[in-house]
């Protein structure tokens, strides 16, 4: 009864925990958006009050029954009463804010400014657009992010294994190399090898015309559109996790337990695997969240170098046109992937390590 009873604490803690960062994440998203609105309501505002002037402007100049500076006034303060009360401007600005919140996060935020597209259904529609462009960037950065977990924490075992050896020693440098190289500028070298001078990989979209979805064709092309920005994606990443298992595995394995057991003939493997790895495994964690929190952020230029079509090449158009709405609901949809990140890497954190959740 008692055995029961404490699984069933154990439970209803780790669940507790669960919901408490859940609804911290919630929260941190909500204060995001809203702030996000803030700055973009004041942008549009200014720009909606300079339309008005000019509408107010015109309605007077075409208006002929104006005979006095009176009427003229007067007629310009009803006009510009009545434009702001139609573009809702007569509201408190806390409102106003809180209504764009709401629209950024139901991604009710009308049409892209963009008229000529290679949206969905030639579709201007915001949340349309976003729709599309959101899963091939989170396919990408997800796929990138987990090969190069699985490759780090082989290359990282590998080299605290035997430190300061040929593969220790080589594997650092590359990470001093790779470590703070855009993407971007990797990206363009390979594109300018294995495009042009080596022809072995696509670009330039998400699949080939006329190929039939749901067929295996479908999905090997897929593959090969996505295969370099993958490839170049892993090759940044893949060094830095594989750096900070070394470092996090090598002290572990210098420890009087692991020399103990290495004594009673236990294979290296399992000692790197209960004691090196199970000692990295939040360090290595953290690293590979930021690797994809940072990467959505900031490596979806490298789909506007391969003119992938994603979020970041969505960004780069919307940018150079202005499109505040089209920028507005891609900075929301970052928000919420970043959240999503942490809110499980605080969960995987209470998982491998109970003591966190039930400290809380």
């Amino acid at each position: 009864m008692h055995h029961h009873h404490a699984l069933r604490s154990k439970h209803w803690g780790r669940l507790r925990f669960i919901a408490r960062r859940l609804v911290r994440s919630v929260i941190g998203y909500l204060v995001a958006i809203i702030c996000i609105s803030a700055v973009i309501n004041t942008t549009m505002e200014a720009t909606i009050r300079s339309q008005i002037t000019e509408m107010v402007m015109g309605a007077t100049m075409s208006n002929s029954d104006l005979k006095t500076a009176e009427d003229v006034i007067a007629f310009k303060a009803d006009v510009t009463r009545s434009l702001e009360r139609s573009f809702g401007l007569h509201l408190p600005s806390w409102v106003r804010v809180l209504r764009r919140s709401w629209q950024v996060i139901t991604l009710d935020l009308g049409n892209s400014r963009s008229t000529t597209t290679g949206y969905p259904e030639r579709s201007r529609s915001v949340s349309k657009i976003i729709k599309e462009r959101t899963p091939p960037t989170v396919i990408l950065f997800s796929a990138s992010t987990l090969v190069s977990i699985a490759l780090g924490l082989w290359l990282g075992t590998r080299m605290a294994a035997k430190p300061g050896g040929h593969l220790d020693r080589s594997a650092t440098v590359m990470t001093m190399l790779m470590y703070g190289t855009p993407s971007w500028w990797l990206g363009t070298f390979f594109i300018l090898f294995f495009v042009y001078s080596i022809p072995v990989f696509k670009i330039g979209a998400l699949h080939s015309v006329g190929v039939v979805p749901g067929t295996l064709h479908y999905v090997l092309d897929y593959l090969a559109y996505m295969a370099l920005p993958f490839l170049t994606l892993v090759a940044i990443k893949v060094w830095s996790i594989a750096y900070m298992t070394r470092t996090m595995v090598i002290v572990p394995m210098q420890e009087d337990y692991t020399i103990a057991a290495r004594g009673r003939g236990i294979p290296e493997r399992k000692i790197l695997a209960k004691h090196g790895l199970g000692t990295a495994a939040p360090g290595v964690l953290t690293t590979a969240a930021q690797a994809f929190a940072q990467s959505i952020g900031g490596d979806i230029l490298l789909e506007r170098v391969m003119t992938r079509p994603g979020l970041g090449t969505t960004l780069f158009s919307a940018l150079l046109m202005n499109d505040v709405n089209l920028v507005t609901a891609i900075m929301a949809m970052l928000t919420a992937i970043y959240c999503i990140t942490y809110a499980l890497l605080d969960i995987a954190y209470g998982v491998l390590d109970p003591r966190i959740a039930y400290s809380q």
